[in-house]
């Protein structure tokens, strides 16, 4: 099977899957449009994985996945020391910037005729 094909039938099923979903009608019992919606993603989703773009992405997870082990994650003392820091600055820049803020008030108060 082509693999345009194989992502076309993919694409139809899932959307075959939603449209069930809303349109089968609920007095046929509540568990039918759930059970046609779960059967239609799970074909469209074999689908996908059988073709090379489904391959490509599985490839692509695992090897995500070797590298995030590879990751070393900070303690939690470095951490802590860390967001303490981005606190402490954000808190001067801001208090830097309200000071900035009252000065040019000031000058457009006292530029403009105002009381500065």
């Amino acid at each position: 099977m082509s693999e345009k094909v194989k992502l076309y039938f993919a694409a139809g099923f899932a959307a075959l899957g939603v449209f069930a979903y809303f349109l089968v009608p609920i007095r046929l019992g509540t568990y039918y449009p759930s059970a046609a919606l779960i059967l239609a993603l799970v074909i469209a989703a074999s689908l996908f994985v059988i073709s090379n773009s489904g391959k490509a992405l599985l490839i692509f997870f695992r090897e995500a996945y070797v590298e995030l082990l590879k990751v070393v994650w900070p303690t939690r003392p470095e951490v802590l020391r860390s967001t303490a820091i981005i606190i402490g600055l954000i808190i001067v820049i801001a208090a830097f910037l309200w000071l900035v803020d009252i000065a040019l008030l000031g000058v457009v108060r006292l530029l403009l005729g105002g009381v500065a």
